[in-house]
């Protein structure tokens, strides 16, 4: 990050395209860029435009290292917030309130001392012969109409979305599990546990198929995996089998 934003301090007339893209633990995994000829006069002078897609880790630290004012930033995304995503698997527990892991990337474009702004959208295609970026809402607008569409022009490109879960075509994991990757995932897998205990609970249920409602299955062994099948042992131990102690017994969580 460091350097991404020291290439664009010391050498603020040459036009960039930056790459950056995190793996699942959020880490930075590569950075390039490429510079071309030497701007004109009359550009160097006026404000190069940058345009950051994404609000992830890559994103949001390019951002807070970039201090340049001679820079106009636009940062586009679907996501308004930037999310602390080591404490996922806490939020699934209730450990912690999802409020508490997530920063309005407002807060963080306000802060810049340079002209900085934010667009909730999503980028559905690059111009990189006329240096635009097509951008569509990502939320219905309830006043009337439609998806609204957009292009934001640029000089300067950072493209960091961040990665996808890969599921190996593995066949049934789309239809069936859960993943953890965005808060919103956190919050899903934590209703769907109380919604197993609460249909384990009825009466009609049998003993075979309350064992089978109740058996978790993490998939992944890194720090994400553990942390996630320890907070989980936590809970359904410890608060939920308060509200459902006859159902205690039959619990049961692997990890894979």
């Amino acid at each position: 990050f460091q350097r991404a934003s020291r290439a664009f301090n010391d050498y603020p007339h040459l036009p960039k395209l930056l790459v950056l893209f995190t793996v699942s633990g959020g880490g930075l995994a590569t950075v390039c860029h490429t510079a071309f000829a030497d701007a004109g006069q009359d550009d160097i002078i006026k404000k190069k435009k940058i345009v950051v897609l994404g609000t992830g880790w890559a994103g949001t630290s390019f951002l807070k290292n970039l201090k340049d004012p001679s820079y106009s930033v636009q940062v586009v995304s679907p996501r308004n917030y930037f999310a602390f995503t080591p404490l996922l698997p806490s939020v699934t527990c209730g450990t912690v309130e999802a409020r508490s892991i997530v920063e309005p990337i407002r807060n963080i474009v306000k802060k810049k001392n340079f002209d900085a702004d934010f667009k909730e959208a999503e980028c559905f295609k690059i111009d990189t012969v006329n240096k635009k970026v097509h951008c569509k809402t990502t939320q219905p607008n309830h006043l009337g109409g439609g998806i609204e569409e957009f292009t934001v022009d640029y000089d300067y490109l950072v493209i960091a979305m961040g990665a996808r879960a890969n599921t190996f075509n593995t066949p049934g994991v789309v239809e069936n599990a859960h993943f953890l990757k965005e808060v919103e995932d956190a919050q899903k897998i934590r209703r769907t546990v109380i919604d197993c205990f609460e249909k384990a609970s009825l009466p009609s249920i049998s003993e075979a198929e309350r064992k089978r409602i109740l058996h978790f299955v993490v998939v992944g062994g890194g720090p994400a995996g553990v942390e996630f099948a320890a907070e989980l042992h936590d809970f359904v131990k410890e608060d939920l089998a308060k509200l459902y102690p006859a159902l205690k017994e039959h619990v049961s969580i692997t990890l894979l």
